[in-house]
């Protein structure tokens, strides 16, 4: 209320009472004349405030008058409050309109979801990326409209950490989606068009495995006449180191090349891994008597299996894992080292950890150390062998069988690769399943 507005009240009380009192006491009836007062600036009173609420409600004053007076004052804050509040609307319109523009002015699609997945706004790049309507689809929950399996699967999970790819709902069209959430219980889904980097990564993937194929036959070739002129009994004792040395750089490429046709047709691959019992208790034994051959390994080589359990997979993809991390642990590991393998199962699945005391590897660098052709420390690596690939295989076929590799290190200290496969990989051999029924009442 405006500083005005109360003195111009106690005046016009002030006034209207002295009036009645005077007419009071000259013509008597004192009493009836003050009650006429006060119902007199009563009624006022509810004339104007009944101004004020159809002023109110409908924009239109009454009279000039009932703006005048004891709300006159009320009115103008009013009417200030009212322009301060349209300016306001204008402004919140404007950035409105300009964050509409610059969204449906984005190449990735975005999508605004309540806290029921339920479509409460979209732009442009949203509409054509995923082939949704804004005036049809408005309301809808969005798995009713992206009906890809995997997208479903990634909205029932609740994990959004991560980027989910999938094929966009035009032919030969790629998405990468993920959900941001955000305020009270919403969600911001982000669609980017993936489908030019799909592309080079399946030209890539082409490229080295025909490359890699391409390659095969003529090391072969090379590798036998070097095999020849290495038991060639007139061969000149000069030559015989050089030809020693071609056979083993040879060897290191058939061993690159093999690597990386095995990381293409993993990296390939569409479908999980199959459901074959592959009894991995048996390939860590042998795998462990095949090290303990090694003129050189570390003196402390020890396997614990603590479980007979199989797992359900591909058997070679299986054995490139272990044996890749095993052999990864023998070059690595000094001769006074150890290393130990452990297969066990819980709750949580099947495992299998290699720790060795070697190297290690320092923290900075343990994202990294599964890209194909990553190293370390290169001129160590080059000196005890290998390809730089075999980690990048563990990987990619881990995946394929629905598991993770869990990499802890400390350089000095040493490592330890884990293994990790979900409960629905494993089964338990015929023997344990048997002996279960005999144990049966």
């Amino acid at each position: 209320m405006g500083p005005g507005v109360l003195p111009a009240l106690g005046w016009r009380v002030a006034l209207a009472f002295l009036a009645a009192l005077f007419l009071g006491l000259v013509l008597g009836g004192l009493a009836w004349w003050l009650f006429a007062a006060a119902l007199g600036l009563f009624l006022h009173l509810a004339y104007a405030l009944s101004g004020l609420e159809q002023w109110l409600r409908t924009g239109k004053r009454r009279s000039r008058a009932a703006a005048d007076g004891i709300l006159g004052v009320i009115y103008a804050d009013i009417v200030q409050l009212k322009q301060r509040a349209r300016r306001r609307k204008k402004r919140f319109h404007r950035l409105l309109r300009e964050v509409r523009d610059s969204t449906d002015a984005m190449h990735d699609g975005g999508v605004i979801l309540n806290a029921e997945m339920e479509i409460a706004w979209l732009n442009d790049a949203a509409s054509r990326l995923l082939g949704l309507d804004p005036g049809r689809d408005q309301g809808q929950h969005i798995t009713n409209l992206v009906r890809h399996p995997n997208f479903v699967a990634y909205i029932e999970e609740g994990e959004f950490s991560e980027k989910l790819r999938m094929p966009g709902p035009l032919r030969n069209t790629h998405l990468s989606v993920q959900l941001i959430p955000y305020g009270n219980q919403q969600k911001l889904l982000i669609a980017q068009d993936v489908t030019r980097e799909v592309r080079l990564e399946h030209m890539r993937r082409d490229f080295v495995a025909n490359v890699s194929h391409e390659l095969r036959s003529p090391l072969t070739v090379i590798a036998g006449y070097l095999e020849s002129l290495g038991d060639e009994t007139s061969l000149d004792d000069v030559w015989r180191e050089p030809v020693a040395e071609m056979q083993r750089q040879v060897a290191r490429m058939n061993s690159i090349v093999h690597d990386l046709i095995t990381l293409s047709r993993l990296e390939a691959a569409e479908h999980p891994a199959g459901q074959e019992p592959v009894d991995v208790p048996g390939m860590l034994q042998q795998l462990h008597r095949d090290a303990l051959a090694r003129r050189e390994r570390p003196a402390d080589l020890s396997l614990r299996l603590e479980t007979s359990a199989l797992v359900r997979g591909e058997e070679q993809e299986l054995h490139s894992v272990f044996s890749n991390l095993l052999n990864n642990a023998l070059r690595f590991t000094p001769a006074d080292g150890r290393i130990e393998c452990r297969w066990w199962q819980d709750e949580d699945g099947l495992h299998c950890s290699v720790t060795d005391t070697g190297i290690g590897i320092p923290e900075a660098l343990i994202p990294r150390i599964t890209e194909r052709f990553f190293r370390v420390d290169s001129g160590r690596a080059r000196e005890v062998g290998g390809t730089g690939l075999g980690l990048a295989i563990v990987k990619h076929a881990l995946l394929r069988h629905g598991g993770q590799l869990e990499i802890h290190s400390r350089p000095g200290e040493g490592s330890r690769f884990t293994c990790h496969f979900p409960p629905s990989r494993a089964v338990l051999p015929a023997s344990a399943v048997s002996q279960e029924s005999d144990e049966a009442p």
